[in-house]
């Protein structure tokens, strides 16, 4: 039940005189009493409305349940994708030592096929020179075999 405060009285009383503050202070608080009760019965109304609100925005356990799952599927996946990432490293690391390997091996026998050659430029070398040594006929084929050449 809705009253006016005292201040509120005495203000209608001193501005419209007695009768009339009486008269329009009973019709202030008839008019409160009658939003009170129109608010109380809204409330309810209000009430299903607000909850309705709520559920559609916020939340469920089982909508957070299902987020979770979601999550653990997604930390699953990158668990496999890490452990096969560490694979591919592990067969990167064993490709790259076998190419170390390889080269080192390429690189001996280019060492070997090199000596091999200058070997076999002396001993050219040396045949031409024992060629052109003992036979004076040799000498013009080559001075004609060199003016062909170049």
């Amino acid at each position: 039940m809705a009253t006016l405060p005292y201040e509120v009285y005495k203000l209608l009383e001193d501005e419209l005189g007695r009768e009339k503050a009486e008269r329009v202070g009973n019709i202030i608080e008839s008019s409160l009493e009658l939003i009170e009760r129109r608010a109380y019965e809204q409330k309810p109304l209000l009430k299903a409305e607000i909850k309705e609100e709520l559920s559609k925005e916020l939340s469920t356990k089982a909508d957070v349940a299902e987020a979770r799952a979601e999550v653990e599927e997604v930390k699953a996946e990158v668990e496999k994708v890490r452990v096969e990432v560490e694979k591919v490293k592990a067969e990167v690391e064993k490709v790259r030592a076998e190419l170390k390997g390889e080269m080192g091996e390429l690189r001996g026998e280019l060492a070997e096929l090199r000596a091999e050659l200058r070997l076999v430029k002396y001993i050219l070398i040396l045949l031409v020179f024992l060629v052109v040594f003992l036979n004076k006929e040799t000498l013009g084929w080559l001075l004609e075999l060199i003016k062909l050449l170049f």
